[in-house]
């Protein structure tokens, strides 16, 4: 239920309606992933680099470009090695990356 305010979801909805909302959520940003992958990184501005971390799951308001761009490679690795019926893991590192670097750069 947390991270479906973090993706734009409705926490109120009954477990099987979140759970397939969250699924298809995740099964678009591993699209959006891959398409970022291709593209690469060093095309994004800074405003788009911090629109794609928090996308992700990530407040990057606090965090300087480099940091924002390390983190988001560090999630494109992750993410697009996993296939569509991992998304479960990919949900949990979601959340698991992005709480573990907040509080190492604090």
């Amino acid at each position: 239920r947390a991270l479906s305010q973090v993706l734009f979801l409705t926490p109120h909805l009954p477990g099987f309606l979140l759970r397939r909302r969250l699924r298809s959520h995740l099964l678009e940003l591993g699209h959006l992933d891959r398409a970022l992958l291709r593209l690469g990184l060093a095309q994004l501005s800074q405003e788009e680099l911090r629109a794609a971390c928090y996308l992700r799951g990530l407040n990057s308001t606090h965090l300087g470009t480099a940091q924002c761009r390390a983190w988001l490679e560090q999630w494109l690795r992750l993410s697009c090695k996993l296939e569509a019926s991992e998304a479960s893991l990919l949900a949990h590192s979601m959340v698991l990356l992005s709480l573990n670097y907040c509080q190492a750069k604090d």
